[in-house]
């Protein structure tokens, strides 16, 4: 069993196709309950149901990397805005939240209860001025279309990442008006700022850039009282083993 302390965060990594999908597919009449399996079983794009299929069954691995409950046994509920949490009977001190894009996955593990993970893959155009002008704020936009053309699109995922980490932390996805808050960037040092009329504190904040293989972007936030010291990565070789990575952190607050 893996021990965590109150001052580290742990980060789980898994690549897709890393993985025999016909023995996930296997493991999932055994690991799933019965509402997720009608909903795996509603995904009929083999990509959107692998990304179910591999996040459910790693976030139920992961969690028993720090619990005597065996992977089959993990219940969820969810909070008021459809965030994935443990269900309170299982009455465990650490929380979790996953995050996947392309053919990467992360599941971040800590034992604050404000957590929140984003990857993104970087390289896919988006509609940078469109969705930046709707989510971003002022200042972001201001100093996004600052940059030269060529670095626009990192930014953008610097920023899309962040925001969501931050979301998925305070635990109100789009519910919370993500233009009243704002980054911004001082060589590996990181500052969030909130509107005046916003009830939260940078002071309260812990929050990274974390390095990770191109084209992906990775950001980590979380709240509470304890100062987190110490990252620690790994990496799922295959459903039953993993290796210890480094972690980069490229920026922070």
């Amino acid at each position: 069993m893996i021990e965590i302390c109150k001052s580290e965060v742990h980060l789980w990594f898994a690549s897709y196709g890393d993985f025999d999908h016909a023995k996930l597919e296997e493991t999932s009449l055994r690991w799933l309950t019965k509402n997720e399996l009608i909903r795996l079983n509603r995904y009929y794009n083999e990509r959107r149901r692998s990304q179910y299929l591999l996040g459910r069954l790693l976030t139920r691995n992961v969690l028993s990397q720090y619990s005597s409950i065996e992977p089959w046994d993990w219940r969820f509920d969810k909070n008021k805005f459809d965030k994935p949490i443990l269900d309170p009977s299982h009455e465990q001190d650490f929380s979790f939240n996953l995050s996947h894009s392309g053919n990467r996955l992360v599941v971040a593990v800590s034992k604050s209860n404000e957590l929140g993970v984003d990857i993104e893959r970087s390289d896919k155009v988006r509609r940078v001025a469109k969705i930046a002008g709707r989510y971003f704020a002022n200042s972001e936009v201001a100093e996004l279309f600052d940059l030269p053309d060529s670095e626009q699109l990192s930014r953008f995922y610097d920023l899309w990442t962040l925001k969501e980490a931050y979301l998925k932390a305070l635990g109100s996805g789009l519910a919370f008006p993500s233009r009243q808050f704002s980054f911004a960037f001082s060589g590996a040092q990181l500052n969030i700022s909130f509107a005046k009329d916003i009830d939260d504190e940078p002071v309260k904040w812990q929050i990274w850039q974390v390095g990770c293989s191109p084209p992906y972007k990775i950001a980590l936030a979380l709240t509470g009282d304890t100062e987190i010291t110490r990252i620690v990565s790994r990496r799922f070789l295959t459903m039953s083993s993993h290796e210890i990575e480094t972690t980069a952190i490229i920026r922070s607050t």
